[in-house]
């Protein structure tokens, strides 16, 4: 009995109510200046970057705090960090990759306006019989 109640303390949080309540006014705070940024007019090379950093930032904190990961053992920080790296470096080379792509998925060339949805379903499903 006394196991269990040492058991269940030792993977109790360290933070207090009050902790838990400044992290999300920080992250409510971080995401108002995401949104700031994303309806500014930045250049998309340096409001992309920052959206990217921004958003790492905020998904680090909610993991390390809000999991509990910062409390865990460290195997599991370093697991949980090599696959988050591993993942960004994905998204980033494919960003990268495609970032001054000029073609697109119909071939390259703007779209005519459409005005209703029966249209343009014609239009993909012609376009698609052409290729």
């Amino acid at each position: 009995m006394a196991s269990d109640s040492a058991h269940a303390q030792s993977h109790a949080s360290p933070l207090r109510p009050r902790q838990y309540v400044l992290i999300t006014l920080g992250l409510a705070v971080v995401t108002a200046i995401e949104l700031g940024i994303s309806y500014s007019d930045i250049p998309n090379s340096v409001m992309i970057p920052a959206l990217i950093i921004l958003s790492a930032l905020k998904f680090a904190t909610v993991v390390a705090l809000f999991m509990h990961l910062r409390f865990e053992a460290r195997l599991f920080t370093q697991m949980f960090v090599f696959g988050f790296v591993l993942a960004s470096a994905i998204l980033i080379a494919l960003i990268s990759l495609f970032w001054n792509d000029p073609s697109d998925a119909l071939g390259g060339g703007e779209l005519p306006e459409l005005e209703h949805a029966d249209e343009a379903a014609r239009f993909l499903i012609d376009r698609v019989r052409s290729l």
